[in-house]
């Protein structure tokens, strides 16, 4: 009998479901990410022990022919980008039509209904996850990544990085370098309060900026300036900021909205999202003029560190937020230091 596994999109994931059946004697063979033939018939305690075994690890074991149809669209994408040696089909549609014995247009309802997005959304998404990825290891240029991947040309495979991810590749690139500490550096005092810059090449914390309010961020800049322990870039929207973003600033300070005056731009929280998205490790403080519990936690909800009211303390707030934390990223670069030799 056939098994339908969702979210096994991975070796690990495998490896996860062949330990689940090995535990209950079932003899099996995975035929492809997401599906399992069994050769027992597996009764309803044993699939039951399944679903719980599964569920404690992330995955789900399916039953509604819609979803294991919508999970075999999926599937195929990620084998076929991620997993296969073999170039991108250039025709995917006519590909997936032949591997699922469905009319493509029935499969893209399907998806479209049940997901929200379209298959093609889909598998841009993972063609882009792979560019990223194939840039980050260094061994195909942008030409033979483009060739790879089946993109008509350079500049087609750069135009939807770019839409997707907010920077060009070559921008990119340069945010692949991962900062590290010193080892002569690791042991010091966490418990600092004093402003210190992660970068000790640099005298001066390197601070970003982002606000539409004109007259607000010339007061915050001169403010930071007069400390005088920071390096300073202003922006008025979010994507100034993500262009820039390669510079590895130690800490962004952006507003909730930032789109009052650009009304096309980005909101705070869609910056935020694309911070850390592209460099999760970058703390960002949101600031909004509005004194509301239910903003406060949706900024934290999208990981922001911590959120800050626009009135007369928002400065010294401000400072002791980066002050705590540049301590935490201190720690956390630390671990991670000690955890790479181990």
């Amino acid at each position: 009998m056939k098994l339908y596994i969702k979210h096994m999109v991975s070796n690990r994931c495998k490896l996860v479901v062949k330990e689940e059946l090995t535990k209950l004697g079932l003899h099996f063979s995975i035929v492809s990410l997401g599906e399992v033939d069994v050769m027992e018939n597996i009764s309803i305690q044993q699939r039951e022990q399944l679903r719980i075994g599964f569920n404690n690890v992330g995955l789900e074991l399916m039953d509604d022919n819609r979803a294991i149809l919508i999970e075999k669209i999926k599937n195929i994408i990620i084998e076929t980008i991620h997993h296969s040696e073999e170039p991108v089909k250039i025709n995917f549609s006519h590909y997936l039509s032949e591997k699922l014995n469905h009319d493509y247009p029935y499969l893209a309802n399907l998806f479209s209904e049940v997901q929200g997005t379209t298959i093609e959304q889909f598998l841009i998404s993972h063609k882009i996850e792979k560019a990223k990825e194939l840039l980050t290891y260094g061994e195909l240029s942008i030409t033979q990544i483009a060739s790879k991947l089946k993109y008509s040309s350079v500049a087609h495979l750069s135009s939807q990085f770019k839409k997707v991810v907010g920077i060009s590749p070559s921008q990119f690139l340069k945010l692949k370098n991962i900062r590290r500490k010193p080892i002569e550096e690791i042991g010091e005092s966490a418990d600092k309060t004093d402003l210190v810059p992660l970068n000790e090449d640099e005298n001066k914390i390197k601070l970003f900026l982002v606000d539409d309010d004109p007259v607000y961020l010339k007061l915050l800049e001169n403010q930071f300036l007069a400390y005088g322990n920071f390096m300073l870039k202003t922006f008025t929207t979010g994507e100034l900021c993500i262009e820039n973003l390669f510079e590895n600033p130690d800490i962004i300070i952006s507003d909730y909205h930032l789109n009052s005056i650009v009304k096309n731009a980005m909101t705070g929280l869609e910056t935020l999202d694309k911070i850390k998205y592209l460099n999760a490790s970058i703390p960002v403080i949101m600031l909004s003029s509005q004194d509301k519990i239910d903003v406060a936690v949706d900024c934290l909800h999208h990981k922001a560190v911590d959120y800050v009211v626009k009135n007369e303390t928002a400065f010294l707030r401000l400072k002791k937020i980066i002050a705590s934390a540049l301590s935490y990223k201190k720690m956390e670069m630390q671990l991670n230091w000690f955890e790479d030799r181990m």
